[in-house]
């Protein structure tokens, strides 16, 4: 499970942090850790269920989701 807090959430200092941009027509761009710890954008697509898929061919669902905190079960 991977658990997603929003851009003004107080986390401590870090190198680098995942993250989740979702978009209204139903594509997401998945942000991971690159090259020297910049974000690198990774498209995927979303539904309505809760359903997920990445570009690399992973997925998982939406297991949770309040305006603060999103969880993601990802099915490597």
């Amino acid at each position: 499970m991977t658990v997603y807090r929003r851009d003004d959430f107080a986390f401590p200092p870090a190198r680098g942090r995942r993250g989740v941009e979702f978009h209204a027509d139903g594509s997401f761009t998945d942000w991971l850790i690159g090259r020297g710890d910049a974000p690198e954008g990774h498209a995927g697509r979303w539904s309505a269920g809760g359903e997920i898929s990445r570009s690399t061919g992973s997925a998982g669902s939406i297991v949770a989701a309040t305006p603060d905190r999103l969880e993601i079960r990802w099915k490597e």
